[in-house]
């Protein structure tokens, strides 16, 4: 597995051209996933023109507001749910870039500040939570799933449990707006530029298990390396 270092750049050593070429080597990923995993290996190399190029470039692709409005929704979800993966600063970074987006598009600001919340107290049951957790977890790892949470439990105790009931059931497993393959393939994006190859073989295999193709998988990794070695 390749390693790949975090390196902040300006704006204006991304253009148009690169996001050209990267639709060329991304053709097996729809388009919203496309830009989302590009947004989510910016956000965790921090090369914030990424995010904010991608999103830009996709809301002009797209002529209908709910369209607009719908992968806006996409982007924010897959940012909160990659805080899981590359951390929270990371996330918030990604997020108010995302926020300049939107700032520049009037009828999706609108549209977005009617947003209801996804998580709250009404909707939120420990037993079930875990239930619904330990379903995805035990779909990412399939028979490996136990061993897992055996290793984590032996590493810290609440580690396998807050990974279970927050990361994978109250974060990672709600899917209106974010299903759970392009909910790895985004993974797949965020972990590409954080060296942990482990991690990422293990959400590569996971997105398969998922319905992703290994075409898609393949695809998504080389576009998060392309985002992640892009040079001034």
């Amino acid at each position: 597995m390749e390693n790949h270092k975090s390196d902040t750049v300006a704006t204006s050593t991304m253009t148009s051209a690169d996001f050209d070429r990267w639709d060329h080597e991304a053709k097996d990923l729809e388009d919203n996933i496309r830009h989302l995993v590009a947004i989510s290996a910016g956000a965790s190399a921090s090369r914030l023109c990424a995010v904010t190029l991608a999103a830009q470039r996709r809301l002009q692709q797209l002529t209908s507001l709910p369209d607009r409005v719908h992968f806006i929704q996409q982007a924010r979800e897959s940012m909160l749910k990659m805080a899981s993966i590359m951390g929270t600063p990371k996330s918030i970074n990604a997020l108010a870039e995302l926020a300049k987006v939107v700032e520049s598009d009037s009828a999706v600001a609108k549209e977005l500040a009617h947003t209801c919340l996804l998580r709250n107290q009404s909707n939120y049951d420990y037993n079930k939570m875990r239930t619904r957790g330990w379903k995805l977890f035990s779909t990412v790892y399939g028979k490996h799933a136990a061993t897992v949470e055996a290793k984590l439990h032996s590493l810290y105790p609440d580690l396998a449990e807050v990974t279970i009931v927050d990361s994978y059931g109250r974060l990672l497993s709600e899917t209106t707006y974010l299903n759970a393959r392009d909910t790895e393939l985004c993974a797949i994006g965020s972990l590409v530029p954080l060296n942990v190859p482990t991690q990422l073989k293990s959400h590569c295999i996971g997105a398969s298990r998922l319905g992703a193709t290994e075409a898609m998988v393949q695809t998504a990794l080389r576009l998060a390396k392309l985002v992640c070695t892009k040079r001034p």
